[in-house]
């Protein structure tokens, strides 16, 4: 019965999209489209979409006998639930075609020579949103090197080598931008503009998803992904995820022309323009690893490899795959990942569970996202390990994770899980952290594996008695962030709350009494200190592990800048 509703359903799905297209004069449609050759005959043919409408269906009749995805993405866009009937129609192709392989050759083959509007009849895009007035901006403390940053919080992306501290970073229209600072001379070279982002284009809103990240490889040329939230319709179709390319912004590759010199880029075509979230590390034997998100919401997890001495990616390899639910298919299991570089040879990938919808039903308090999960990338091989050594085929999957990465689970502690972090601690066990968004206020809180299993709730590791002061020796009560700057723990950077409600970034001094517990800090010296502002910062260090400078994100209101510390100064361009 169930399989004979579903052959209906398909039927009439058939006859609507018949429907839905027939609205694009067939006229148009040969005019745009691109003539094929019969290789047997000589003579040029169409696929007419009456051709691409009896494929198509077949393939859904075929699927929806075990895929019951496919019935109530029909439902949904017949009651034109939360969308139009047309977006339906997109997201429905876009879950085939990521879905079932066998369906990208033929509507690679229909959609030659036709645009994204000769096919999809969507006249306005609820997902794109259209830029405001300029804002007022505040006026920010002298000392910066960037120009205003529309919309990123984050202190980019900075590496150190030979002397020099490179930052990249999204600048103006969140194009990506790099910058040099020589620490012998003090001189800065640039900003330069690397490429061109799509995000932020043609009366979009600002949009800071596409923030770049930056490596440097073994012959001295700089590699720059940047600009992804999902691709651009003029794309296509994702043949690397489920979800459509709704979002906008075209990920991007560009390459230094010149090694060792940041003034001019070119781009490579190497990386699919559908993903975003770009994180990176480089091994020691050159190669280099960037980790991103193959597309929207309900997409994979992937990665990229640049082999020492190659200026290209290899073929991505996908590490996690989206999950429908069974019961209700409009619920699908994803995940968030976090990269952390452990040892020359290993990468930490840890992640939570995202519950995502086709219905694009998201809600600003992120009340959707639970558990934490630890695997281990052995760069030698390229192979995936849990923390007890056994070997995980790829992809990952929700049902696969919880059976065998799972760390903490926040469902049955009744908690939500907001991020995740691999750590590498001293005794050498593996180990993890996670920051828990529910119940308030957020905290991190870390887990350790000994003796076969894991310990989660523990406290991150200096945070249970930590205390610091400022110039004049009075408690502060609010520490938003400090990093030690060096191995001996002498002086830290430090941004904190005062007691007139500025937010402050200053580098403070250890005053811990030999035998005393926990940690103390006093601050030596402030250096940019505003009322109703917030700050981010991120410690440059060279090989050895020693802090070279920190890169400060002061943002008030709509206005941001970027500065740097180095040597005991704030360092203005």
């Amino acid at each position: 019965m169930i399989v004979k509703k579903l052959f209906i359903a398909t039927l009439i799905l058939g006859c609507l999209i018949n429907a839905l297209v027939a609205k694009t004069e067939v006229s148009t449609i040969k005019s745009n489209a691109r003539n094929f050759t019969n290789k047997e005959s000589g003579t040029q043919v169409l696929m007419s979409e009456e051709a691409f409408l009896k494929k198509r269906a077949a393939l859904i009749i075929k699927h929806s006998h075990h895929d019951v995805t496919f019935a109530a993405l029909h439902k949904a866009m017949e009651n034109e639930d939360t969308l139009s009937a047309e977006f339906w129609h997109w997201k429905i192709d876009q879950y085939l075609y990521g879905q079932y392989t066998e369906f990208q050759a033929i509507y690679d083959m229909y959609k030659k020579g036709r645009t994204f509007e000769d096919i999809y009849n969507i006249s306005d895009d609820p997902f794109i949103g259209k830029a405001g007035p300029a804002p007022t901006l505040h006026k920010l403390p002298d000392g910066h090197f960037s120009d205003y940053l529309p919309m990123s919080r984050t202190p980019g992306d900075s590496h150190y080598n030979a002397g020099k501290i490179y930052i990249a970073y999204e600048g103006a229209l969140t194009d990506p931008y790099i910058a040099s600072f020589d620490i012998q001379t003090h001189q800065w070279d640039g900003p330069y503009k690397a490429g061109h982002s799509t995000l932020s284009k043609n009366g979009r809103k600002l949009d800071s998803h596409g923030y770049p990240t930056m490596q440097q490889d073994v012959n001295g040329y700089f590699h720059i992904t940047f600009g992804g939230h999902g691709g651009e319709k003029e794309d296509g179709l994702n043949p690397l995820s489920i979800d459509t390319a709704h979002a906008g912004g075209r990920f991007t590759h560009v390459v230094s022309d010149k090694p060792n010199d940041i003034s001019s880029f070119s781009q490579q075509h190497d990386v699919s323009p559908f993903a975003s979230y770009a994180q990176s590390s480089k091994m020691p034997n050159g190669d280099i690893y960037f980790f991103t998100r193959a597309g929207t919401h309900k997409s994979p997890w992937i990665y990229y490899k640049l082999k020492s001495g190659k200026k290209t990616f290899e073929p991505p390899v996908i590490i996690t795959w989206p999950t429908v639910h069974k019961d209700d298919p409009m619920k699908v299991d994803m995940f968030y990942i976090k990269t952390f570089k452990a040892s020359d040879t290993d990468i930490l990938v840890t992640s939570m569970h995202h519950l995502c919808n086709f219905k694009e039903i998201h809600t600003k308090r992120h009340d959707d996202r639970f558990n934490a999960y630890y695997m281990r990338l052995d760069t030698t091989t390229d192979t995936f390990y849990n923390v007890k050594g056994e070997e995980l085929t790829l992809p990952i999957t929700k049902p696969i994770a919880d059976i065998q990465t799972l760390v903490y689970d926040s469902v049955s502690a009744g908690t939500i899980v907001n991020d995740t972090l691999g750590l590498m601690l001293q005794d050498g066990k593996p180990a993890m952290s996670y920051e828990i968004r529910h119940p308030e206020p957020r905290h991190w809180k870390m887990a350790t594996y000994e003796d076969g299993k894991w310990t989660s709730e523990q406290p991150m590791p200096g945070t249970m008695v930590w205390t610091l002061a400022d110039i004049n020796g009075q408690p502060i009560n609010t520490i938003m962030s400090l990093q030690k700057l060096d191995s001996n723990s002498e002086s830290a950077a430090v941004i904190y709350r005062n007691a007139e409600r500025e937010t402050v970034f200053a580098i403070a001094t250890n005053t811990q009494k030999e035998g005393a517990e926990g940690q103390s800090w006093t601050v030596e010296r402030e250096h940019l200190a505003l009322t109703n502002a917030g700050m981010r910062m991120e410690v440059v260090r060279n090989d050895s592990g020693g802090a070279v400078g920190v890169v400060v994100n002061v943002s008030k209101g709509k206005a941001r800048r970027l500065y740097l510390w180095h040597d005991g100064e704030i360092r203005p361009r």
